[in-house]
């Protein structure tokens, strides 16, 4: 790579930023603010600033890593896609499914390489979780628990949480989409999965304008059950997967990068990545981009299976329209 450039100024832009140069330090890094206003000074971890996706295009980059608030990436994206400019998009692909079909639409009438920011994808114990599924390991899957849980508050120190992307519904906020992640992994994982019930809240304690409790019931194409908590207020950070097979039962803690796979004699196998950062997810992400950008074989996150999230919560919302 040697121009590459990344859309916004916040802290999952500064992360790309500087992975960026870490990976490609002989690259020159273009940053633009997602309103595209002019930029008095350059952020860290970049070379030069552009002020406006005409100026950036003008430039040709090789990559742009789009990392503006969900509502604006189809404005910055299908632009990009349009002239031939790579792009990775961060999750959500968009804020709503209109927005989602418009880019997917534009982006199936050329073969411009895309990507979305899906970036559990690349931990090492979900890779794992993947081959042990895919291999058949675990036999019959009969019902699986995904939790994922952080206090708002404690996301972005120093920073008024009510005014962040997460709480702002003009923005792309609320914890279905903020938190997607795992309707992407179990879609993966365990899918194609269809959504039967779900309770969505916003509750007191932050009176947040976007809901801040999500519970959804789903069935895959097998019969097994999925059930999914999201939320904003769990004070001690909580991100889990277990599963239920006629093999046994298995733990995955995708905060400590670990699964416990006890089968039906009693054994435990753990397996475990101690050298793993969670940096490098991120840092492996942007490599398989790399591989994608110049017809490499990759294992991006393509638009189909982010549209795919994205149907997925357009019909859970509907459930409570």
């Amino acid at each position: 790579m040697e121009k590459v450039a990344v859309i916004g100024l916040g802290n999952i832009s500064k992360r790309h930023r500087a992975n960026l140069k870490r990976l490609y330090p002989r690259a020159l890094i273009l940053a633009m603010s997602a309103s595209g206003r002019e930029l008095l000074s350059t952020p860290q971890d970049s070379d030069l600033t552009v002020s406006g996706l005409d100026e950036l295009i003008a430039a040709r980059p090789q990559l742009v890593v789009v990392a503006s608030p969900a509502s604006m990436h189809q404005m910055h994206a299908q632009p990009l896609l349009g002239a031939g400019i790579a792009c990775l998009v961060e999750k959500p692909l968009c804020a709503d499914i209109e927005q989602t079909h418009a880019l997917v639409n534009a982006a199936q009438k050329v073969t411009t390489p895309v990507a979305v920011g899906y970036c559990l994808r690349y931990m090492p114990s979900a890779q794992k979780m993947k081959q042990l599924i895919t291999e058949g390991v675990f036999g019959e899957i009969y019902s699986i628990h995904i939790e994922v849980g952080q206090y708002l508050p404690d996301w972005r120190p120093g920073v008024d949480f009510r005014n962040t992307v997460s709480a702002r519904k003009d923005l792309g906020g609320g914890a279905l989409l903020e938190l997607s992640h795992e309707l992407d992994y179990s879609n993966w994982l365990f899918g194609p999965l269809t959504p039967k019930h779900a309770t969505i809240r916003s509750s007191k304690e932050l009176a947040l304008e976007v809901e801040d409790l999500v519970d959804v019931s789903l069935i895959s194409q097998t019969g097994a059950h999925v059930q999914i908590h999201m939320d904003f207020l769990q004070r001690k950070p909580s991100r889990f997967c277990t599963v239920t097979c006629n093999q046994g039962k298995v733990y995955w803690d995708l905060l400590a990068n670990r699964i416990e796979w006890t089968n039906n004699t009693g054994h435990t196998q753990v397996f475990e990545f101690p050298d793993w950062k969670p940096n490098d997810m991120y840092l492996a992400m942007l490599k398989d981009m790399e591989q994608r950008v110049f017809g490499r074989q990759n294992q991006c996150v393509s638009l189909a299976q982010a549209n795919e999230v994205m149907e997925l919560i357009d019909s859970i919302k509907k459930m409570q329209s």
